[in-house]
């Protein structure tokens, strides 16, 4: 939150603070720049910051169901694909190796993942995805019939698929930036 926050602030933009409940959230965006003088990045800033707001009433609903974070939840669903050594999914979600271990950590100590080092070389660390972990992914409906949720089912095809592109960009270039190190959002 804090990287978010030092983004906001590098880009003369204010989150005032956000209200939510089970079925809406507000967020109140202010910007200091004169009106009309606001650029197109700053703007698409804006428009991120109000759809990651719509995210925390599914952030509540998984952790109360199923006591998960949203990180935890991707890196789950990164594994169901298959395992992956500790660094490919450090890269494939977008967060540092320290980041991951810790992550790791938590979901090893519920039985939904295991570690094992690569016999040939001991330095890497293959992720496997266990029984608990697929068992948690069935269960969970991260969207449900969240405002998020309905306001998708009332997109045209072309509008998500549009969606879509626009977000795998910008989520590859931040995983592309955290490749050198950094956590996705900090900057």
């Amino acid at each position: 939150m804090r990287a978010l926050l030092q983004t906001v602030a590098s880009n003369a933009i204010n989150v005032i603070g956000t209200i939510s409940d089970a079925r809406r959230i507000v967020v109140c965006v202010t910007t200091n720049l004169p009106l009309g003088e606001e650029s197109t990045q700053r703007r698409a800033l804006r428009a991120y910051l109000a759809a990651i707001a719509l995210a925390e009433p599914i952030q509540t609903h998984l952790w109360e169901s199923a006591g998960l974070t949203l990180a935890q939840l991707t890196v789950l669903r990164e594994l169901r694909q298959g395992p992956l050594s500790a660094s490919r999914l450090a890269r494939a979600v977008g967060r540092s190796s320290a980041s991951v271990t810790r992550l790791l950590d938590r979901l090893e100590e519920r039985g939904m993942v295991s570690r094992h080092r690569d016999g040939s070389d001991r330095r890497t660390v293959e992720v496997r995805l266990e029984e608990e972990g697929h068992n948690a992914l069935g269960e969970i409906r991260v969207l449900g019939d969240s405002a998020l949720a309905s306001a998708m089912e009332r997109m045209s095809d072309t509008e998500l698929q549009g969606l879509e592109r626009s977000l795998r960009l910008l989520v590859d270039r931040a995983a592309a930036l955290a490749g050198d190190g950094e956590e996705v959002g900090q900057r």
